[in-house]
């Protein structure tokens, strides 16, 4: 548990920089080019754990799974990731996109619902609930906050977490590294063609300041931020792994005054209250039904 837990901490301090350091090079790096180059690297960190798997369990994939992964890959990286980098330039604030983002368990539960059939819960209502209300104390323009990106900030939560649960229903038996590796890949490759077709910039200018920038989100937000998530969980269960995306929306106002120098307000910090609430609600149901079924990551 120990470990877990020092896994669950290494991961939300990873996660809880993607958004402020990203920032940082917004207006020189097109959004795109910053989601292909981010999942490209993490699946290159990635892949060599990934295969190690799939020689040890003899694991089986198929073209039918390639295609369902590639589906995934760009609903994750093409829709999800994009939108969120987009989001993140466009915010005044980054903290607004990933305390917006950090909501995502509440759409899950919702997807949940409707796609898996599970039931809906008191717990479920209350975490509902409470990101809802989370979110739209985010959405407060008065902060100069534009409707874009707040859009742009619930669209990437949403499709993440319909990713979340596709996942769950088509390629859960390949686990989580081996899933994720590939999703990376296939994704990026998605995105590389669709930068191509689109004459889009791929290779941006490349300064010091830019490669430093790039290489911190690949090789450590991406790939080792993943592998700690997933070292999280298997060390300590699945509330391992959720308890990272408590702790990033408290870590998020504190994180964006450090890196790029935005003081939080109060908004911000009842939005964390509100989101942290409705994640623990949306994951104590899940730990329980993960214990029943003797989840072991």
């Amino acid at each position: 548990m120990k470990k877990g837990m020092l896994y669950t901490v290494l991961t939300a301090v990873l996660f809880v920089t993607l958004e402020p350091v990203s920032k940082l090079i917004a207006g020189e790096v097109n959004p795109y080019a910053i989601t292909f180059w981010r999942f490209a690297i993490g699946a290159v960190i990635l892949l060599p754990f990934a295969i190690v798997k799939i020689k040890r369990e003899k694991l089986k994939i198929g073209l039918k799974q390639l295609g369902i992964m590639t589906g995934l890959g760009v609903l994750f990286i093409c829709v999800s990731m994009v939108a969120l980098q987009i989001g993140v330039a466009k915010a005044e604030s980054p903290s607004i996109i990933a305390i917006i983002f950090s909501s995502n368990s509440v759409f899950t539960i919702l997807f949940a619902s409707l796609i898996l059939k599970e039931k809906f819960t008191a717990n479920k209502g209350i975490a509902l609930v409470l990101g809802v209300i989370g979110v739209l104390i985010c959405a407060d323009f008065s902060g100069g906050t534009n409707f874009a990106s707040v859009a742009l900030g619930v669209l990437a939560a949403v499709s993440f977490s319909l990713y979340t649960i596709l996942s769950r229903k088509f390629v859960k038996n390949l686990g989580g590294v081996v899933q994720t590796a590939l999703v990376f890949l296939l994704g990026s490759g998605v995105l590389l063609i669709a930068l191509l077709v689109m004459k889009a910039e791929v290779f941006p200018p490349i300064g010091p300041k830019t490669l430093a920038i790039l290489a911190y989100i690949g090789i450590f937000v991406t790939g080792i931020g993943y592998l700690c998530y997933f070292s999280a969980i298997e060390k300590g269960g699945a509330i391992m792994g959720a308890m990272a995306f408590f702790i990033k929306p408290i870590l998020t106002p504190f994180t964006v005054w450090v890196i790029n120098g935005v003081k939080p307000n109060a908004t911000a910090l009842i939005a964390v209250v509100f989101i942290v609430a409705a994640s623990w609600f949306a994951a104590l149901k899940k730990e329980k039904v993960c214990k029943a079924k003797n989840f072991n990551g």
